[in-house]
């Protein structure tokens, strides 16, 4: 089956607003496009662990809507004006509209769990969220601060890691698996590979490729590992009057950008990541062979081999 194709129809078609303006808000950031990893890993894995993936494609919908949510609700924090090469949807829609339908993603997300999930798996994902909204307000609070990688990966987990490690579990506990912290863990780790190649894009990446302009997370204030990795190298007070936007040129920014990937902090940070997927890949390895557990490890694949 091809699982991607039949996951945008129910991303649609279970969202089921009564309001205009928030069914408007949510297929215009559908359109957009979107890997959709996270559903497409929580039926996956479900089918990898014996179990029947149309009962986890809910439930995997429902991850997505809680992703898209903290999309929407990011890009308002963030005053983002564009997403993946358009309009976010907060300068198209508003503010208000563009919370208010996050909001909604959020609770019919909880619903679609009510009814086709159970308690543990409630448990999993809403301290998932719990997470990732601490993560944001962490990483708001440290905007125009060096932080060490200790903060930065408690930072990167809560915002990507912990959702990638729900989907996982989710869709193991769908799949009768015993096993569901060992796949939580691989997902988590799955996920912090994913953001830390997000990172690194962010310093070399192609916007024709990307969406985005390189250089986002300077302008904006955050230390991310690109930086983190090399920062012993580089000139401290430079570093911190770029972040601080002391002094905001965008020749400092490109400088300093230039120096980060001439020092090697592109090349460690894709080694990290190559780190942390090694060992997602020992997990999915003791499973049997089965279409489904190639396909997960093509997304994994897909996560480090990402274009520049």
């Amino acid at each position: 089956m091809e699982w991607l194709a039949v996951i945008e129809k129910e991303i649609r078609r279970l969202l089921d607003p009564h309001v205009k303006a928030v069914l408007e808000t949510a297929e215009y950031l559908f359109d957009g496009g979107g890997k959709r990893l996270r559903p497409l890993l929580t039926v996956l894995t479900c089918g990898m662990c014996g179990g029947d993936p149309q009962k986890a494609l809910p439930l995997g919908v429902a991850l997505e809507y809680i992703h898209t949510a903290s999309l929407l609700h990011d890009d308002v924090v963030d005053g983002a004006g564009e997403r993946r090469g358009r309009g976010t949807a907060n300068m198209i829609f508003g503010n208000e509209v563009a919370v208010l339908t996050g909001d909604y993603m959020y609770a019919r997300a909880l619903n679609l769990f009510t009814r086709h999930g159970n308690l543990e798996m409630i448990r999993v994902v809403s301290s998932a969220v719990m997470e990732m909204a601490q993560a944001q307000v962490l990483e708001l609070r440290r905007i125009g601060d060096i932080i060490d990688e200790e903060e930065y990966f408690k930072i990167i987990d809560g915002k990507t890691g912990v959702l990638f490690g729900a989907c996982m579990a989710v869709g193991s506990m769908c799949g009768g698996y015993a096993g569901s912290e060992d796949l939580y863990d691989a997902g988590l780790r799955l996920g912090r590979a994913f953001q830390l190649i997000d990172d690194l894009l962010d310093y070399a990446g192609d916007k024709s490729k990307t969406g985005k302009p390189t250089g986002n997370d300077l302008r904006e204030g955050k230390t991310t590992y690109p930086l983190l990795s090399v920062l012993e190298s580089l000139d401290r007070e430079k570093v911190i009057k770029v972040l601080r936007n002391a002094s905001p040129v965008r020749e400092e920014i490109k400088n300093l950008i230039d120096e980060v990937i001439k020092k090697g902090g592109v090349d460690r940070t894709r080694e990290r990541a190559r780190e942390e997927i090694d060992q997602v890949r020992e997990v999915i390895g003791t499973f049997p062979p089965s279409e489904y557990r190639e396909e997960i490890l093509r997304i994994i694949d897909f996560v480090v081999q990402r274009e520049l």
